[in-house]
């Protein structure tokens, strides 16, 4: 999971862990896809909006190198966009599926067991 807000990311992956999940965070998209060559993983949740590389940027590096990947993309929107709208350009980018910020556990761990066919 890559999100630059890492009070998020530790209490997203709580929730994933108590439901069984084993997580690895990165709170920036360069480490998330070094993390990506070096462990094997069965899905990434990335944040659209990030300093060091926006999610959009980061959703086409992993399909364009892990073309099968699962990718749950997540916004909270931006100034004048809604996340409705951020989200449905991730999706067409190569995302399988979207969380709108704030979500709730349930919202989560539906999306994470739906890419991954649970």
């Amino acid at each position: 999971m890559v999100d630059d807000d890492v009070t998020l990311l530790r209490a997203t992956a709580a929730i994933l862990e108590l439901e069984g999940f084993e997580t690895i965070l990165s709170d920036t998209a360069a480490r998330a896809i070094e993390f990506l060559q070096h462990l094997p993983v069965a899905a990434v949740i990335v944040d659209i909006f990030m300093p060091d590389q926006d999610g959009m940027e980061t959703i086409g590096q992993i399909r364009g190198r892990w073309p099968d990947l699962p990718i749950i993309a997540m916004s909270g929107g931006w100034r004048t966009i809604s996340p409705d709208t951020i989200l449905e350009t991730a999706q067409a980018l190569g995302a399988q599926a979207a969380l709108t910020k704030p979500f709730d556990r349930q919202a989560l761990v539906a999306t994470v067991r739906g890419v991954l066919a649970l």
